[in-house]
């Protein structure tokens, strides 16, 4: 039954008595309670999660799952001590486990208010207890750290983390804060600490002893469920040897049930849905008449789309819709009302007398669209540039070093970055200078490290750069030549577009929304469109080229969709049939599972434009395929493809969509500098969760534990091995550990129409289980797969097993990933840094940071062609980029001078360890103010840092200002500033006339001025090149 019935019939039994309901999973208990607290606003409605610890797992559960089960539990606690009306929302697997005593919630969070007196080691202590860890970086639930006088915590029942500031022994401010820019966002009069650990359940309770008196009810199958859960659990603590009292089991838990009062759910009538209709607004018009007719029409959706419904209501010419808050409203209303209900509801239906329209049954995936965040700020490789400590880097001047730490120059003149070199050499160079030193990437036992003497670098670096400007050269002339091209705008007729989108299941995030926008706007510009959508894996990118080929589709041209194997053609294949059904647009597929006969029909209807839409492999540039009118060419997955295939593809039509969650260096630098129009998908789609990810040693009980789990709940697993060896013998383990389960085997070395039987047969729901190598990476769709072992993860790059967990969790529960190690093998510090990686980012939308972190360890090549290709990895990808922006604009005719300023005020700034204690903290915060640009960041960074870390000190005060003066001098072509207690002198760029009220002496600009005070002659430094530069 879908849930608004469900929620419904449940908010007329809160109003009479607590009530708990088990519902079938997890995504479906939470939407059921966010939508019955919108009806029954008086009662206390509570979601309580289910574990995501595994049964018989020594992992325990996860700080954000056990935050919000202890603060679930204790909102009951309080409920049921205050006589309040309430309903407890759940899955079965939750009442299958014994939980800690109602009493043990009992004890209130600490709260900490704005004015409040703090102890902070007191408070370190306290969130210790509460099962908080300490990071430096706290962007995830359950993490806390203390520095000076801010406190970074996540609590661990919230949905973002906090920065509490700290002056005198007192907390000054509360603010919110986004966990990917470390920015805060808003302010906060108070902020509860929930905990981050469950307590014990020593002599642990069953559920129903936190709802004392409810009535209860359950989804259809959740008896089953439990029953599986429990077999399951059951079986993990056997073979672990573990006591099972933890457990309910059915017996139990039926004999509980005796004792409370059931309640059946009965079945409401579906309404249309209009959205499909030719005409949706007079079909909803025409049936919201019939409805008023005596009878009682509710419409329900977003404040958004209820501003849209009453415009359609308001055609009608009946009464005035009068806004409700409750279901009882709309029970108790008199006939022929209409009414407006603010509640997050997808789908409408017909139950006791009231006929409710939900804003997606009139505008289908644009609905809802006041509940999306915008867009934060764009996070695409935020980290490139971030230095750490032991990272390899490039310096420059001096080539290949590594980074060693932090040290304090002499004479209190600044903090410098320790680069060790070849030989034992090191070079101190001022943290100011930091922007002369750029990430290479890989760790330092893989590479060679330059001698100080510089002669080796500095002849390498003088080929790489004759060989960027080349390379240069021709993307300017090519850039050049496209600004002149010039093609048919393509217009589309608007209502069969707006039709088309209406078939979009979901809501269009912001950023999806704008790329479509974009990639429109492109069509219709009369230029060729040459777009790039960097999404993270399950983002949307489909639906952004879905709506691109719509818009070439309906205007009457074609469309080439080219994806790199023939399962993800398949799939394709599949929903874009679906999505054109009805338009009257072919959509046909070809590859080289299609026999003779299909390609002969498929290559004739492409030649005389039957079939308006082709979805294939590389073959769609094929030979002997020819189009009557090919506009638009869309590359998926176009890491997977080589140069070659990629320039053939590019040369079939005038305008090209390339689709990538881990674009190639060569790819994402052509859209950065601007030869390829770029858009970032960064925002989550609504369902989407994040990825739970850990590390283990393999281990028998963890793995069928986890295998029966996702079968229990009615999912698939993959388990992905790094070879085709590693195939025969796990294959062998699995059949005698998990017998019950439908095991099926994918790999390169099968045949081609194997290996597509295989695949899709499993996202089509076949088997339990599909084991392979890393060919499940590329776009494979399997909405049940929620489960995934990769065995040997230390075998696999970074980025390769980023896409792969982006194959689970894409039906809208959370997945899991167990990355598995050999517990008898060794493994490197680097490998399993790379594993910590991968296990840290599993937030939402991590793919820019891990790409950020592994780009460069991967393949690199050239714009134009491979010439190249090895001289990015000499030089890394950072400084290739940079160098590579400043050829172009050479090429262009802009002037590329690089003036960087010598200071000699005899002024020192740094940021000291009593502010920021921790040196890789300071080290990443030294080179971003190294590569601050303009005024406008600056005054953003010093912001960032009395945000983050409190009031600046003096030292680091100074540091903002030696910063200042660095722009302002560069801003004016001043190559040099000396300023003493008698003087300013300023050394130009370029030789000539001194400005006004300066006087030149051997060719530089002196200002007379006896200022003993170092904070005084800074501002007068700041004043005379302010005016220099005006």
């Amino acid at each position: 039954m879908a849930i608004g019935p469900v929620a419904a019939q449940l908010a007329r039994v809160v109003t009479e008595r607590p009530l708990l309901f088990v519902a079938s999973d997890e995504v479906r208990a939470a939407a059921i309670a966010d939508l019955l607290a919108m009806l029954v606003p008086m009662a206390e409605v509570v979601h309580l999660p289910a574990s995501d610890a595994l049964p018989g797992d020594d992992a325990p559960a996860s700080p954000g799952n056990a935050g919000a089960r202890v603060a679930a539990l204790r909102r009951l606690r309080i409920a049921c001590a205050e006589g309040r009306r309430f309903a407890c929302i759940t899955t079965a697997e939750a009442t299958a486990l014994r939980i800690a005593a109602p009493a043990d919630f009992d004890a209130a969070p600490p709260v900490l208010r704005v004015g409040d007196a703090i102890d902070l080691a007191d408070l370190a202590e306290r969130a210790a207890e509460l099962g908080y860890v300490v990071d430096d970086r706290v962007d995830e639930p359950g993490e806390v750290v203390v520095r000076g006088g801010v406190i970074d915590i996540f609590p661990a029942d919230a949905v973002g983390p906090i920065r509490i500031a700290v002056e005198a022994g007192n907390i000054v401010s509360i603010r919110r804060y986004d966990p990917v820019t470390q920015r805060g966002e808003a302010d906060l009069d108070a902020v509860t600490i929930g905990r981050a650990a469950e307590p014990a359940a020593t002599d642990g309770v069953a559920l129903l002893d936190h709802v004392p008196g409810a009535a209860v009810a359950a989804d259809g199958d959740a008896a089953a469920r439990r029953a599986r859960f429990l077999d399951l659990a059951r079986d993990a603590t056997r073979r672990r040897r573990r006591d099972a009292a933890a457990l309910i089991d059915g017996a139990e838990w039926n004999a509980l049930l005796d004792r409370r009062e059931p309640i059946s759910l009965r079945d409401a009538a579906d309404v249309p849905r209009f959205v499909t209709r030719r005409a949706p607004s007079r079909a909803f018009g025409t049936f919201a008449r019939e409805v008023l007719d005596g009878g009682r029409l509710v419409l329900a959706g977003s404040p958004r789309d209820l501003r849209f419904l009453r415009k359609r209501l308001a055609t009608l010419g009946r009464t005035e819709p009068v806004t409700i808050t409750s279901w009882d409203a709309a029970i108790d209303a008199e006939p022929g009302s209409a009414m407006l209900l603010v509640a997050p509801l997808d789908r409408g239906f017909v139950l006791e007398g009231v006929t409710v329209v939900a804003g997606g049954d009139l505008l289908g995936g644009r609905a809802r669209g006041d509940e999306l965040a915008a867009a934060s700020a764009n996070p695409l490789f935020a980290e490139a540039g971030e230095l750490r400590i032991g990272d390899v880097i490039v310096h420059e001047d001096f080539g290949i070093g590594c980074i060693a730490g932090l040290e304090t120059l002499p004479d209190d003149a600044g903090d410098a970055i320790v680069l060790d070199y070849a030989r034992g050499a090191r070079r101190l160079v001022p943290v100011m200078e930091a922007d002369h030193i750029w990430r290479y990437g890989a760790d330092a036992d893989a590479v060679t490290l330059d001698a100080l003497d510089g002669a080796s670098w500095q002849k390498r670096r003088g080929a790489i750069d004759s060989a960027i400007a080349e390379s240069a050269r021709e993307l300017a002339a090519i850039a050049a030549t496209r600004d002149t091209v010039r093609v048919a705008a393509i217009d589309v007729d608007i209502a069969a577009y707006e039709r088309f989108a209406a078939g979009f299941a979901f809501t269009e995030t912001p950023d999806q929304a704008r790329a479509i926008s974009a990639a429109r706007d492109d069509l219709a510009s009369g230029k060729p469109m040459d777009r790039l959508v960097i999404g993270d894996v399950g983002y949307g990118k489909t639906e952004v080229a879905l709506r691109a080929a719509a818009i070439v589709a309906l205007s009457g041209r074609q469309v080439a969709v080219a994806a790199p194997t023939t399962v993800l053609v398949r799939q394709h294949v599949e929903t874009f049939r679906r999505r054109f059904e009805g338009t009257g647009i072919e959509v046909a597929g070809l590859s080289r599972l299609s026999d003779a006969d299909e390609k002969k029909r498929v290559k004739a209807g492409l030649a005389d434009g039957s079939i308006g839409v082709v979805v294939g492999t590389q073959a769609v540039a094929g030979k002997g395929v020819g189009y009557r009118d090919l506009a638009l060419v869309v590359i998926d997955e176009e890491q997977r493809f080589g140069a070659g295939d990629k320039a053939r593809l590019r040369e079939l039509a005038d305008h090209v969509m390339t689709l990538s969650a881990t674009p190639i260096p060569r790819t994402l630098q052509s859209a950065l500098i601007g030869l390829q129009q770029l858009s970032v998908l960064a925002t989550p789609p609504a369902l989407r969760q994040p990825i739970r990810t850990a590390i283990a040693d393999f281990d028998e009980v963890t793995v069928r534990t986890a295998l029966l789990r996702e079968r229990t709940r009615g999912g698939q697993s993959f388990v992905v091995v790094p070879r085709i060896e590693d195939i025969a013998p796990l294959e062998a383990r699995l059949r005698t550990l998990t017998p019950e389960l439908d095991l099926v085997v994918a790999h390169g070395r099968m045949p081609a129409a194997e290996i597509d039987a295989a695949m899709v047969g499993f996202a089509a729901g076949e088997g339990d289980v599909l084991l392979a190598t890393n060919i499940i990476e590329a776009g494979l769709d399997v909405p049940r797969a929620n489960t995934m072992i990769v065995h040997h993860a230390d075998r696999f790059g970074l980025s390769q097993l980023h896409q792969l967990r982006g194959r689970v969790g894409r039906g809208g529960r959370r997945g899991q990933v167990l990355l598995l190690t050999d517990p008898d093998r060794s493994i490197a510090d680097a490998t399993l840094k790379r594993l910590r990686t991968l296990q840290a980012f599993d937030r939402l939308g991590a793919g820019f940071a891990i790409s950020a972190r592994d780009l460069d360890l991967r393949g690199a090549g050239d714009l134009v062609g491979e010439a190249q290709a090895g001289h990015m990895k000499l030089i890394g990808i950072d400084l290739y980029q940079y160098l590579l922006g400043r050829a172009l604009r050479a090429a262009r005719g802009e002037s590329v001078d690089r003036i960087v300023p010598e200071l000699r005020l005899g002024i020192a700034g740094r940021l000291p360890e009593s502010w920021i204690p921790e040196a890789e903290v300071r080290l990443m915060l030294y080179g971003r103010l190294a590569r601050i640009e303009d005024e406008g960041a600056l005054d953003g960074f010093e912001e960032e840092l009395e945000d983050r870390f409190g009031a600046l000190p003096e030292p680091a005060r100074l540091l903002i200002e030696l910063a200042r003066v660095r722009l302002l001098a560069r801003g004016a072509g001043v190559a040099k500033v000396d300023a003493g207690p008698a003087a300013i002198a300023l050394t130009p760029q370029h030789r000539g006339d001194a400005p006004k009220g300066l006087t030149e002496k051997n060719g530089r600009w002196i200002v007379p001025a006896r200022i003993d005070d170092p904070g005084e002659r800074l501002a007068k430094v700041g004043e005379v090149l302010e005016a220099v530069a005006a």
